[in-house]
C-alpha cells in the first residue's frame, strides 16, 4: 500500500470518527454536553458541517464501492480470441517455457521466474531473478538471456512479450547455492 492510500485511509478514518461523534452527540442526550449541543444545533455552521461530512463520506464510500465492484484480479491465463474459438495459455506454461530456455545458459543458479499478464494491452512481462557463477561479460550474458527468453516465448507461445527484466545477483552473497 503506497503513502497516498495510507493518507487517504487515515483522513477518512479521522473524519468518519469525528462525524460519528458529532452525530451521536446530536442524537443522544449527554447531561454534561447538552447545553453545548443545543447551542451547536442552533448555529448555521453545525448544519453545514454535518452536510459536508456526510457528502464527503458518501463520496468516499461510493468510490470504495465502485472500486470493489469494478476491480478484477490479475488474470492467470493469457487469452487469444480466434475465429474458431478461444485459446488460453496459463502463467505456469509461460513460466515453464522460460525455465526451459534458461537451461542452455551455463553458470545460472537458482532462477526465480515470475510472469505478469497484461490483458488490456495483450502482452506479457517476464521477471527473472538468478545467480551467475560466471562473472565475466555479465551485461552481454544478461542481454543474451533477455533476447533468448523473449524470442523463445514469442515463437513457442505466440504471446507478445513486452519486456524481460533480469536481476543478476552474486553467488557469494548466498551461501546455500553450491555447484555439484
Amino acid at each position: 500500500m503506497n503513502g497516498l492510500n495510507r493518507a487517504l485511509l487515515v483522513l477518512t478514518g479521522i473524519v468518519g470518527l469525528l462525524s460519528v461523534g458529532i452525530l451521536l452527540l446530536g442524537v443522544y442526550d449527554v447531561p454534561q454536553l447538552t447545553q453545548y449541543t443545543d447551542q451547536w444545533q442552533t448555529q448555521d455552521w453545525y448544519i453545514y458541517t454535518i452536510l459536508t461530512i456526510g457528502i464527503f463520506l458518501a463520496v468516499i464510500f461510493l468510490i470504495m464501492l465502485m472500486t470493489g465492484l469494478v476491480a478484477r484480479p490479475k488474470p492467470k491465463r493469457y487469452t487469444i480470441q480466434t475465429g474458431e474459438g478461444r485459446i488460453t495459455v496459463s502463467k505456469e506454461t509461460i513460466k515453464k517455457s522460460v525455465y526451459e530456455s534458461l537451461k542452455q545458459f551455463q553458470g545460472l543458479r537458482t532462477p526465480n521466474v515470475s510472469v505478469d499478464i497484461d490483458s488490456k494491452r495483450e502482452r506479457v512481462r517476464v521477471f527473472i531473478d538468478c545467480a551467475v557463477f560466471n562473472r565475466e561479460r555479465l551485461p552481454t550474458l544478461g542481454k543474451d538471456i533477455q533476447t533468448h527468453v523473449k524470442e523463445r516465448i514469442e515463437s513457442l507461445m505466440e504471446v507478445p512479450v513486452a519486456d524481460v527484466t533480469l536481476n543478476i545477483h552474486d553467488t557469494k552473497l548466498k551461501t546455500s547455492e553450491r555447484v555439484i
